[in-house]
């Protein structure tokens, strides 16, 4: 599965106003007035891969989740996600008039599939959740603790490839937990990734490679989630230790600066990219409509590798079509050497048939008549025989050769793919994070950055890249 990808995502709602709230404010504030909740957010998720994401109660966690789950549309951005998205929340997502085996049958209904998986997978759902009783209730009469273990069974178990958890986590007993916990593991090996919206910090950390932290709508850090962590921690000591003034002074400048977000400048972002990948003032206006109002995939992205797919196809074509040209040459070479061995054999049986005429011509002309006519047929026949010896020790040699070459080919590529599959057999896949660099991935995992760069089959300028993945020695 490709990586999973968000850019430049904005998300505005109108503010609604009272009018004596309006008439009273200083400097007076318009009543369509917009507030930003998400302000140009992007971010990258690989396959098996958690990422978490972290910050203060209304800086746009949960609208970014709603996004992703398509539930809520973005003003600007892209997102490019291939694949089912399902989504596990402690109190929405679940129809609340049905039972708990009804939501369960409704999932599995949707997702299209046959009689016998969707059986299997009704079964693992209720074996999972070990519900009980409760599987028979209507959903509103659930506790918040069960209803997450019912969103959470039908989340992890619908074939899903990304699997957003919304502050669903801290509502599980321990021993549920430690479940969940064992599945999500088994889930990121598989390739499904993550993105867990937890405000116990203690489940992002267990589970997230990397982590963004969003505050006032912005992205503050995304990066290594230890790293993101401390920082988010060390704002948070910060803002208990404001007085009462200075923390209201300073939630006021950034709350205004929500409502005076000037979405442009996220565009012109965005404009730089283009420009930066080849496009032109000309692609703009199908650059601007994909940025605002389209809302699909990356427009960049997507053209840049159908780019990659053109220049992946080429070489083939001009292979394959320098191989029938140098075949055909490799025909015409064999045909003309056998045909000039045999116009030399046949000239050459008739310059002997002379002489021996000039001879007996000296000697006596009725011998001379006599040998000619019994020597004509024979050298005649003669010549054909050498020719066709000659044409038959020709083919042969060259299909020994064919053969041989055949033979050395299929034993190299043999070899060769042995050797590829020895090599990657003991490897493991890491994430590449922020500062790594391949002699510090050698040294950590004993080897050496000529064998890391054979595995992954990396030429001398390749660089690593945070979020890459790549495979190493165990």
């Amino acid at each position: 599965m490709k990586k999973m990808e968000i850019k430049y995502i904005t998300k505005n709602e109108p503010l609604v106003l009272d009018k004596k709230d309006l008439a009273k404010a200083k400097p007076p504030l318009d009543e369509t007035q917009n507030f930003w909740e998400l302000r140009g957010v992007s971010l990258n998720i690989a396959p098996g891969e958690a990422v978490g994401v972290v910050g203060t109660n209304g800086s746009g966690k949960e609208t970014l989740i709603d996004i992703l789950a398509g539930t809520t549309k973005q003003t600007t951005g892209f997102i490019t996600i291939e694949g089912k998205i399902n989504r596990a929340s402690a109190r929405r997502g679940l129809d609340e008039e049905k039972t708990g085996l009804e939501n369960i049958r409704q999932a599995i209904s949707v997702a299209d599939l046959d009689e016998l998986k969707g059986n299997h997978l009704l079964n693992a759902i209720v074996n999972f959740t070990d519900l009980g009783e409760w599987l028979y209730r209507p959903v509103h009469s659930y506790s918040i603790g069960v209803y997450a273990r019912l969103s959470l069974g039908i989340a992890l178990f619908v074939e899903p490839k990304l699997v957003l958890l919304d502050n669903v986590l801290g509502n599980l007993d321990n021993i549920f937990h430690i479940k969940v916990s064992q599945k999500i593991q088994a889930l990121k090996d598989a390739g499904v990734a993550f993105v867990i919206a937890d405000t116990n910090v203690f489940n992002i950390e267990h589970f997230c490679e990397r982590t963004i932290w969003l505050r006032f709508g912005e992205v503050q850090q995304f990066g290594p989630t230890q790293e993101v962590l401390e920082q988010f921690e060390y704002y948070i000591n910060w803002l208990r230790a404001l007085s009462l003034p200075e923390k209201n002074d300073f939630l006021a400048k950034k709350q205004k600066e929500r409502l005076t977000f000037d979405v442009s400048s996220v565009y012109e972002e965005f404009k730089i990219e283009q420009f930066k990948h080849g496009f032109t003032r000309k692609d703009e206006p199908r650059m601007r409509k994909a940025f605002y109002k389209d809302h699909g995939v990356d427009p960049v992205s997507s053209e840049k590798e159908k780019v990659v797919e053109v220049k992946k196809q080429r070489p083939s074509k001009i292979n394959n079509k320098t191989k029938y040209v140098l075949g055909c040459i490799a025909a015409l070479v064999i045909i003309s050497v056998i045909w000039l061995s045999l116009d030399n054999k046949i000239f050459a049986g008739w310059g002997n048939n002379k002489e021996e005429q000039t001879n007996s011509q000296k000697s006596s002309q009725p011998k001379q008549q006599k040998a000619q006519k019994q020597s004509q047929p024979k050298a005649l026949a003669d010549s054909k025989a050498k020719a066709a010896s000659s044409s038959s020790a020709a083919a042969k040699a060259s299909s020994e050769s064919a053969a041989k070459a055949a033979s050395e080919s299929t034993d190299k590529a043999k070899a060769a793919s042995e050797s590829k599959a020895a090599l990657m057999k003991n490897t493991q896949t890491i994430n590449i994070s922020d500062g790594d660099t391949l002699e510090g991935l050698a040294q950590k995992y004993a080897t050496t950055v000529d064998k890391i760069k054979e595995i992954n089959n990396m030429n001398a300028n390749s660089q690593l890249k945070s979020g890459d993945v790549i495979r190493v020695p165990k």
